[in-house]
């Protein structure tokens, strides 16, 4: 269940290593949302344990570095990175070993470490899909872990109801985002910032801003999101939606789908930006441009980190109500929750909502600012992740 090891006790620190996928590198120079966990949890556990941190090279990183209690050992991605990881890890006699989203990176692993306990951390359970890997290949591997850790209580369900004999593993812990780094919009540099951010995408200073941010691809729902705006400023023509992202992290070439997106919205080209890839740097000044922000997933999105940042920020969140958005955004607390998320239409009347009743989206945003700094912070994640680390030793 959430919350179980919120308790951080004076059990002896060890050392833990972190597999990365190897897709992006650690920490997240263009973005990508399982390196920005990796990096900010081990920001946090590596006050209690030495971490060190398994991933791909990039040009702008050293293959080494040690900060703050972290070490950073970069492998090429190509060829054979998992098998350079492995032979590097073994004989290391790491207490904890932990593999971020590759199950059958496990069962080799754990016969060149039989003192280590592993952890096998999903992000999504794209990974364990019978396309990949079949379902009785994964209870075994699931058999050979000593904790199955998921980010959401959605997922930690899904798990348990796949995997029933491996129940008493599985555990979640709700992820975070850094209020220090995303301030509320209402703050007044902040105001003053975004304002100019307004008028460098050419704006107009007295329309309200619709914001999308994430991976721009079919499934995140972008095209409801450009079909419902289209009602959205009928009704209300003083907004403009601001789609924030790219196909893929690092990435300024637009793909088909994003085309197909700019055709979409020629009937409301002037209403509508496309930023294409913007710096992970820049992200928070882009979060406190919105008035609301708009999640219409068409998945079930396992945790959603984007509306924790758009809480951070001040900004009330319509989100659909798919995976483990609902532990994050509380309908009439922090924002809308939309469970008919197929149809454009469900989400004009939330959105309209917001736009037209300022107390209600001033309201709204503050709950979710305040959720952010009590709870959906990587400070209280953290120290939920050492409360598991502790209890392995």
């Amino acid at each position: 269940m959430i919350g179980d090891f919120n308790a951080i006790s004076n059990l002896p620190s060890g050392t833990v290593a972190v597999v990365s996928p190897g897709l992006l590198p650690v920490p997240p120079v263009s973005g990508g949302s399982v390196e920005t966990v990796i990096q900010k949890m081990a920001e946090i556990t590596g006050t209690k344990f030495k971490i060190d941190i398994y991933g791909r090279t990039a040009p702008a990183l050293p293959a080494k570095e040690t900060k703050n209690g972290i070490t950073h050992i970069r492998i090429p991605a190509k060829p054979d990175y998992f098998r350079k990881i492995r032979s590097s890890i073994k004989n290391r006699h790491y207490s904890i070993i932990q593999a971020e989203n590759r199950p059958l990176f496990i069962p080799q692993t754990k016969a060149g470490n039989p003192g280590s306990k592993f952890i096998c951390s999903l992000h999504s359970l794209i990974h364990i899909a019978e396309n990949l890997i079949k379902p009785g290949l994964t209870l075994q591997i699931f058999h050979q872990c000593d904790k199955i850790l998921v980010y959401s209580q959605f997922m930690r369900d899904r798990l348990i109801e796949m995997f029933p004999r491996v129940s008493d593993r599985v555990c979640s812990i709700h992820l975070g985002t850094e209020p220090d780094k995303f301030r509320p919009r209402w703050e007044p540099y902040i105001q003053k910032q975004a304002g100019a951010l307004k008028r460098k995408l050419r704006i107009p200073e007295h329309h309200k801003v619709v914001l999308f941010a994430g991976r721009v691809i079919p499934k995140k729902g972008v095209h409801i999101l450009v079909t419902a705006m289209e009602q959205v400023l009928k009704e209300y023509p003083d907004c403009c939606l601001v789609v924030l992202g790219s196909g893929w992290f690092g990435n300024t070439r637009p793909s088909p789908y994003i085309k197909t997106l700019h055709k979409m919205a020629l009937k409301i080209a002037k209403n509508v930006r496309f930023t294409n890839y913007v710096h992970p740097g820049d992200l928070p000044l882009y979060f406190a441009l919105g008035d609301v922000f708009v999640c219409p997933s068409q998945w079930d999105e396992p945790f959603g980190l984007v509306n924790t940042e758009a809480m951070a920020s001040g900004v009330p969140v319509v989100a659909s109500a798919r995976g483990g958005i609902p532990e994050v955004v509380k309908h009439g607390i922090n924002g809308f929750l939309v469970y008919n998320e197929a149809n454009p239409r469900s989400f004009v009347g939330p959105v309209l909502s917001l736009l037209n009743d300022p107390a209600l989206n001033l309201s709204l945003g503050t709950a979710g600012r305040d959720m952010v700094e009590k709870y959906f912070n990587w400070d209280r994640a953290g120290s939920e992740l050492i409360g598991l680390y502790q209890s392995l030793l």
